[in-house]
Formats: C-alpha cells, sequence, structure tokens
C-alpha cells in the first residue's frame, strides 16, 4: 500500500471517528446509526465496516480516541521514562490534562462521562487493556512522587485521590450542571499549581506516616 493511500485511509479513519464522536455525544450509542455517522462524515456507509470491522469496531475506537484525548499512552510512557524529577513528572501530568480542559472540547469528554454513568461492555474490554496500561504508568510517576512501593498497600488510595480531582474536573468541563464547573474557568496554570500543591501535600503526609509506624 503506497504512502499517500495509508494517509488517505487514516484522514478517512479521522473523520469516521470524529463524526461518530459528536453523534454519540448527543445521542448516546445505541441511538446513533452508522448511515448518520457516514453522512456526517462525508463516507460511505461501507467505510465503517472497512475500517473499522463494524458498529462494535468504531465504538471501541471513539471510546478509545476520548480516553486519549486526556491521557495519551505514549506521552505517558516518556513522561515515566523521563529523567525529570517525579515532582515534575506529576506537574507535567497535570498540565496535560488542565489544557485539554482548557480547549473547550466538546465531545470527548460527554462520550467519556456517558461511558462512566451507564457504562457498556466496551468500557470493561478497554479498561483491561489500554485502560490498565496507562494505570500502570500513573502508578509507577506517583510512587516515585510518595516513595511508597509500587505494591505498597496505601499506595492505590493515594493514586484514588490524586486521580479524582480529574475526573471531577473532566465531568465539570462537560455541559452537565456541576458545582464545580466553575472550576474549569479558572486560570490553567493556577489550577495545575493547586492540584500539584494538594498532592505532593497529601503524598507527603501518607509518605511521614509510613516512616512513623516503621
Amino acid at each position: 500500500m503506497s504512502r499517500l493511500r495509508r494517509r488517505d485511509g487514516d484522514l478517512t479513519k479521522a473523520k469516521i471517528i470524529e463524526a461518530a464522536g459528536q453523534l454519540i455525544a448527543q445521542e448516546g450509542f445505541a441511538q446513533t446509526t452508522n448511515k448518520a455517522i457516514a453522512q456526517l462524515a462525508q463516507v460511505d456507509l461501507a467505510a465503517i465496516n472497512y475500517h473499522f470491522e463494524g458498529r462494535e469496531g468504531l465504538y471501541k475506537a471513539v471510546l478509545a480516541e476520548a480516553h486519549t484525548h486526556y491521557i495519551d499512552e505514549q506521552q505517558l510512557a516518556e513522561l515515566v521514562k523521563s529523567s525529570l524529577s517525579p515532582t515534575r513528572k506529576l506537574e507535567i501530568f497535570f498540565e496535560s490534562l488542565i489544557s485539554k480542559l482548557a480547549a473547550n472540547d466538546v465531545w470527548h469528554s460527554q462520550v467519556f462521562i456517558r461511558e462512566l454513568f451507564s457504562p457498556t461492555p466496551y468500557l470493561e474490554q478497554f479498561m483491561a487493556h489500554d485502560g490498565n496500561r496507562k494505570f500502570q504508568y500513573i502508578r509507577q510517576i506517583i510512587s516515585q512522587v510518595s516513595g511508597l512501593d509500587e505494591n505498597h498497600p496505601s499506595l492505590l488510595p493515594c493514586i484514588v485521590s490524586v486521580m479524582a480531582p480529574c475526573l471531577m474536573l473532566i465531568i465539570a468541563s462537560t455541559n452537565i450542571a456541576v458545582p464545580v464547573h466553575h472550576v474549569t474557568k479558572m486560570d490553567s496554570q493556577q489550577l495545575v499549581q493547586h492540584l500539584l500543591s494538594f498532592s505532593l501535600a497529601g503524598l507527603a503526609e501518607i509518605e511521614k506516616n509510613q516512616l512513623i509506624k516503621k
């Protein structure tokens, strides 16, 4: 296959994912037809089967794209392997997430939240593979920051405490009326520094408590 054909194929796939994401965000997966997706993407209906092996494959791709929009696995892997300090790694993680929220995204957050509140079987499949790999990278960063071993029983609650505000920010970035909606309007750097300071303080306290127990 020539490079031109590959580029054309990638462009078509991207157009289909974008169209499907917009429609699924508005109507939900069950109510979104392949015909509507093809019309919005301005492609032949057969292109969905050709590029995604059907409706289920397309939804998996949309779900992966929605998650990657906020947490890119390749960038996360490079960050973990970098020689930066653990604190700087966590700061960059927050910067990346907040920059996506500041972009006034439309469909990624809505698809993401729809799936969390009304999970389909595809979410479990996604979390067992793509999601788990990303989780392990995040685990490594928080382990480095906290000084806790990756298998320490206290690390998992730490991960939840650090990531929960991130999830709330994604929810707040949607059109859903939530009390914390105005937080997404804060200055991006101030918000990053708040998340970082709050996380570092909590992780430092956990590390101190572990040292006391010893």
